[in-house]
């Protein structure tokens, strides 16, 4: 099959699910994944391609299956990781959280610690731009954190990764605590995409509505006992009960936009 036949069987199949742009994009990502090719170099070629292994995954793709858990890999901040769905796949969002903690401290000898680091995204993120960090990481998922462990080996990236429950155990001395912790309470799950209900970690997504807030709190509370910073990604929807528990505890924070122009990204300073 021709490649702009190919292209319109994969976008018009997936119309229902994804807009047509998001759809093309996903298409251009398994190309490159079954071919070996870059887009570039697809585009310039002149090939037709066997439809039967495409097929195979446009069908998965039609069940929701996300097409970084098929392709196993997902961009992140200049790396390729290996994803499944024992991990959150990486958001650009993240990025940005990484690159405010880059901007504001890379060079200096800093102890950081990445908490609930799933496949080690921020973590080796970090490692591979600021060498001179001494880069920690941690997740109360064993699974997730083989998939951590692979990509740092995958990447030759030097990351102490390992297992606690940040809720109840303590932590060594950092300079700086960094985080996208579970912050989606059960009563948002309506606003979501089902294809992130249905595949992605829900351990790492979602918390009590009890207390929504729990790991920002606990995080903080650690960090104020050590004087580490903290940097954040937090959900827009949690500013002004963040503001009050923040003012409440007479803590120093200031937030940061992401590219929508929306505050969600806290830093928290001693």
């Amino acid at each position: 099959m021709k490649l702009s036949l190919l292209k319109a069987l994969y976008i018009d199949t997936l119309v229902p699910f994804y807009a047509r742009s998001e759809g093309e994009n996903i298409f251009y990502i398994v190309l490159e994944h079954l071919d070996k090719k870059s887009k570039i170099d697809i585009l310039l070629g002149a090939e037709t391609f066997n439809v039967e292994s495409y097929q195979s995954i446009l069908e998965a793709l039609k069940q929701g299956t996300p097409v970084q858990y098929l392709t196993q890999m997902a961009p992140f901040y200049n790396l390729e990781l290996f994803v499944n769905p024992s991990v959150l796949i990486p958001r650009p969002e993240t990025e940005q959280l990484v690159h405010l903690v880059l901007d504001e401290n890379r060079g200096a000898h800093k102890k950081v610690l990445d908490i609930g680091t799933g496949s080690g995204c921020i973590a080796l993120a970090l490692k591979n731009e600021w060498k001179e960090a001494t880069i920690s990481a941690c997740d109360i998922s064993e699974e997730a954190l083989v998939v951590a462990r692979k990509n740092a080996s995958d990447l030759a990236l030097k990351v102490d990764f390992y297992q606690t429950d940040i809720l109840i155990n303590e932590i060594a001395v950092y300079d700086i605590l960094v985080s996208n912790p579970p912050y989606i309470s059960p009563s948002e799950k309506d606003a979501m995409h089902i294809n992130v209900i249905e595949n992605e970690p829900h351990i790492a997504l979602f918390v009590d509505d009890i207390d929504p807030l729990v790991f920002y709190k606990r995080i903080i509370q650690l960090a104020e006992k050590q004087r580490a910073i903290c940097y954040f990604e937090t959900s827009e929807f949690y500013r002004t009960s963040l503001e009050t528990w923040l003012e409440e505890g007479e803590y120093s924070f200031e937030w940061k936009a992401d590219f929508q122009g929306k505050d969600r990204i806290l830093k928290v300073i001693w």
